[in-house]
């Protein structure tokens, strides 16, 4: 199980490392496929990270290879987004909606908790749009070679 894991692992970055275009397009593709993870897309992930890299020029192999691989992040994100949202924007930073009848705590607990993952998720793309793209472009434009044979020399078990 892990040697197959291990694998597909090397397949897809060895694929990564191979793609033939500019180390920018490549690193665009593969952000807009990783902040994908960040946005609830309800299994269409992978098609939307491959759609969104072709949309804004990118490679959309390496957008689709970044959904697919990354695809187990999405909790940790989703959550990675609640928890920027509550830091950033507090309970009580928000006004309860003006002329809404008053159904309880509830209500006023499922909006601000929507507000807050919403304004979190926005400040997530942000950020890590810029940190994932520039790790990325780093590595292709520095040190693709290197990679690319460290990755070919690793010995998996069949």
């Amino acid at each position: 199980m892990i040697n197959k894991l291990l694998r597909r692992i090397k397949f897809l970055l060895i694929r990564l490392f191979r793609i033939k275009d500019n180390a920018h397009n490549i690193s665009l593709g593969f952000t807009l496929g990783f902040l994908i993870h960040f946005v609830p897309s309800f299994g269409m992930g992978p098609i939307i990270s491959t759609a969104s890299a072709k949309l804004f020029k990118g490679s959309p192999v390496a957008g689709f290879i970044s959904g697919v691989s990354l695809i187990w992040l999405f909790p940790f994100l989703f959550y990675l987004n609640v928890i920027v949202g509550e830091t950033l924007f507090p309970y009580g930073m928000f006004p309860s909606a003006a002329g809404m009848p008053h159904h309880g705590a509830i209500l006023g607990t499922s909006m601000h908790v929507g507000a807050a993952f919403f304004l979190g998720m926005i400040v997530n793309l942000i950020i890590f749009g810029f940190i994932v793209y520039f790790l990325i472009y780093t590595l292709l434009l520095k040190y693709r070679l290197n990679f690319l044979s460290a990755i070919k020399k690793w010995d998996i078990k069949k």
